[in-house]
């Protein structure tokens, strides 16, 4: 393939190039904050009030989510599995901000 500026890149270049990008993308997805887990650190830093970005930023993408209510205004949960131990954490929005967060809700099952 040639570039404009003249310069010559083959196919194996570039196909090194882009495996080498993926391996880069694997290593970084594959850090220690799983995506659905959250830690007690994370969970005493988690306050009433805060919105769903403050705590995103915090905990990162929950394991899932539910919403109740009226479609204009829902209200909003998010579940973390523990990374410590079996169970989750709920933390509910109301308004868009926390309204309640439960350290161990016993009748969700835990996601494997």
């Amino acid at each position: 393939m040639r570039l404009r500026s003249g310069f010559v890149i083959s196919l194996a270049t570039l196909a090194a190039a882009a495996l080498l990008l993926i391996a880069l993308l694997f290593i970084v997805s594959c850090g220690e904050n799983r995506a659905g887990l959250i830690d007690q650190d994370q969970y005493e830093r988690i306050q009433r009030g805060m919105t769903m970005d403050e705590v995103e930023s915090i905990t990162g993408i929950p394991t899932r989510t539910h919403r109740t209510g009226p479609a204009t205004d829902p209200n909003i949960i998010w579940y973390f599995d523990k990374k410590d131990g079996e169970g989750l954490i709920r933390i509910s929005f109301v308004g868009g901000k926390v309204d309640s967060v439960s350290p161990f809700d016993p009748g969700v099952e835990q996601q494997e």
